[in-house]
């Protein structure tokens, strides 16, 4: 008898009929290309008798499946992007400065708590948005020059965010933009990989959100004490352990 890995596996199931023509469409080429399978390989009339729709609906929506996945894309980009926003804002909105001499410990310890709540809303995004997430990696990789540079303009997006957050919300001290840029960058592509061992190893997944988190303060901590040993030193402040 075959044990149960307990992973979670996508499921093909018909897009909501409350939802709008182009929604549906959207639901089902992703439910499609779930398991193994990429956008470019779909046929017009699958996926719009997976929508449960006239194959002729889809050309009043889109012009062709990069167009479709375009749309995906843009949707679900857009709400991960403006949702870690609103995380990495919190401390600048309580008024807390990270190079705020007054309290570094303290201030490192709210720069903890905003670390684990981002890390914590990717990794229930991808979960929530599980098919979406899979096919997208695929998609990278795909055959498609236009998903492949939509998608690698997501990670770039998502970096800026994030640099742009770093310098104006947190102000971490002793870095400068070219810094915390390369951090971000790095940060968002190896979210990628921790992101996919989240879905694939259910068991795992504390583990794995501790890792990312490790990871992410890892980083800032390194080019920080680069810049300035001696300025961290005094400051009392201790990697977490």
């Amino acid at each position: 008898m075959k044990k149960d890995s307990g992973e979670e596996k996508p499921r093909a199931r018909a897009p909501s009929p409350l939802a709008s023509g182009r929604q549906r469409l959207m639901e089902a080429a992703l439910q499609l290309a779930a398991t193994t399978r990429s956008l470019a390989s779909l046929g017009l009339r699958e996926v719009a008798r997976q929508a449960g729709l006239n194959p002729n609906t889809f050309y009043r929506h889109f012009a062709d499946f990069d167009e479709l996945g375009l749309a995906v894309i843009d949707q679900l980009s857009g709400q991960l992007r403006e949702g870690l926003r609103e995380r990495r804002r919190r401390p600048a909105e309580a008024g807390l400065k990270l190079d705020d001499p007054a309290d570094p410990v303290e201030a490192w310890r709210k720069a903890q708590d905003v670390v684990r709540e981002s890390v914590a809303l990717v990794l229930d995004f991808v979960t929530e948005h599980r098919t979406a997430y899979v096919v997208g990696i695929r998609e990278m990789h795909g055959s498609s020059p236009v998903l492949r540079k939509a998608l690698r303009q997501v990670l770039d997006d998502i970096g800026q965010d994030m640099t742009e957050d770093v310098l104006g919300a947190l102000q971490l001290p002793l870095l400068q933009r070219e810094d915390v840029a390369e951090i971000s960058q790095l940060v968002i592509r190896q979210m990628t990989f921790f992101s996919l061992d989240y879905l694939e190893h259910p068991e795992q997944r504390e583990q794995i959100r501790r890792q990312a988190e490790r990871f992410v303060l890892l980083l800032f901590w390194g080019a920080i004490a680069a810049k300035a040993p001696q300025e961290l030193a005094a400051s009392g402040l201790r990697f977490p352990g």
